[in-house]
């Protein structure tokens, strides 16, 4: 083989390793998320799965939650200003309980998508 056998050898190595510390550059995320996954959860994805249908329900759990309150207080027979005052403030109250609802909804599905991934 000559020099230009050789130099071409090494360059083929060279390319290759080059691409084997790329993949290493690439593949660390997957697998510090793999383990960070691990660590915080103890499990695969069937345990994700669980994770995110127990956030989903207990997302509807307020939401009917909400519905109660809101009906409750459309039937007071309480009136004047106490009473808007009250009301105003569990108005608030639900409010801020639907937003609940919406984060655990929204971490269900990142949970749920990060199962899939995983």
């Amino acid at each position: 083989m000559g020099v230009l056998g050789e130099l071409w050898d090494d360059g083929t190595k060279l390319v290759g390793d080059v691409v084997e510390v790329g993949k290493d550059v690439l593949m660390a995320p997957a697998e510090i998320a793999h383990w960070a996954l691990t660590q915080m959860f103890g499990g695969g994805e069937a345990d994700l799965q669980k994770i995110s249908a127990e956030l989903k329900a207990l997302s509807k759990e307020l939401d009917v939650l909400t519905k109660d309150i809101n009906s409750t207080l459309g039937k007071l027979s309480w009136h004047g200003p106490a009473s808007d005052a009250f009301v105003a403030v569990a108005h608030s109250r639900v409010k801020e309980m639907n937003q609940i609802s919406d984060d655990l909804t929204t971490l269900g599905e990142s949970v749920d998508r990060l199962s899939k991934v995983y």
